[in-house]
């Protein structure tokens, strides 16, 4: 008899790790706070997880109303300073439709989703912990995001400031998403949609304040998270996605990274349900996995995160973009 695994978080990495073991035959479990569907603070753009991962964790078909995105452009501030085609073509998918996807998905190969409701237990050999990014609330960063109508837009395109950066980019439904994460600063006139528009024009982004203000906010698509922190997370036992490591958005590669990791991650938990490898060995090598696998885009995105933040490297990027030095694209395979 095979053991089972649960799964505590329906996330990205959850649910695409509950849709691969199921298919082995695997009694899988998966326990997630809050009831499907729901808006996450997520940038909702796919760029680097191959077509082969897709297939191999079974769940390709949940991506068919993703938008393929093919450019991208970066601003500083509000001046254009880079722009060219994606080396690979990119998925845009709100989390609040992929979610739904995955979850009916996972219960179709024959997992369990408890939703709406947490997990009470405690860790022990089966647990898989994919939770998302731990918080803590002694941390100064705030992460917004919502969606917007009648904006044309067909790329992916980022806005970094003097006080953090923003993204915005095309999902399903005519709509974007736009997901930005800045240092906290007091707003105590401001909530909902409007908080993220206050933060807009404190990041001196004035021509996006302007052009979302002439697109349509989508209701109830606003949310917000703050008190998190981003490279290793503190963790015990088998931990995937954002609960084991979390890179910094402007990279555009988190959901990509949680897909690659639940991908492997299924190789060693097939191994320990099929009594051939122990928990602590399952473990230990997927441990060892991600050490190996994501070190290079850790490392990168964790030196260049403060340098986006300074003034320093604002000048020094716009001096390099007019010199033609910007090196976008060594940094683009650098993060994937």
């Amino acid at each position: 008899m095979k053991r089972a695994i649960k799964i505590v978080g329906g996330g990205i990495a959850g649910l695409a790790l509950a849709n691969k073991l199921s298919t082995e035959n695997i009694k899988v479990e998966v326990y997630e706070k809050r009831k499907y569907p729901f808006h996450r603070v997520c940038g909702e753009f796919v760029c680097g997880a191959s077509d082969k991962i897709l297939e191999d964790l079974g769940i390709i078909s949940c991506f068919k109303d993703s938008i393929r995105i093919k450019s991208m452009a970066w601003f500083l501030c509000n001046d254009l300073v880079f722009e060219q085609e994606l080396p690979t073509t990119a998925l845009g998918i709100s989390r609040f439709l992929l979610d739904s996807k995955l979850a009916d998905s996972a219960r179709n190969a024959g997992a369990i989703i408890h939703h709406g409701t947490g997990f009470r237990g405690q860790d022990h050999s089966g647990i898989v912990w994919a939770r998302g990014k731990q918080i803590s609330r002694q941390n100064d960063w705030i992460g917004l995001s919502a969606h917007f109508e009648n904006i044309n837009l067909e790329r992916l395109e980022m806005y970094c400031g003097s006080r953090g950066y923003l993204g915005i980019s095309p999902i399903e439904n005519n709509r974007v998403n736009v997901t930005g994460l800045f240092k906290k600063s007091t707003f105590r006139k401001f909530s909902g949609i409007n908080l993220l528009l206050a933060y807009l024009n404190f990041n001196n982004c004035d021509d996006v304040f302007k052009r979302l203000n002439k697109g349509r906010y989508v209701d109830n698509s606003f949310t917000a998270i703050t008190g998190f922190s981003f490279g290793q997370q503190r963790n015990n036992g088998f931990s995937i996605g954002d609960n084991s490591l979390s890179i910094p958005p402007f990279s555009g590669n988190g959901m990509s990274m949680a897909l690659e990791a639940a991908a492997q991650a299924s190789k060693y938990l097939i191994k320990y349900s099929n009594k051939r490898i122990s928990w602590d060995e399952a473990c230990r090598r997927h441990a060892r996995y991600e050490k190996e696998s994501f070190r290079l885009r850790m490392g990168v995105s964790t030196c260049l995160h403060p340098f986006l933040f300074s003034p320093f490297g604002l000048s020094t990027m716009r001096v390099l973009s007019r010199i033609g030095f910007l090196p976008v694209t060594r940094l683009y395979h650098a993060l994937r």
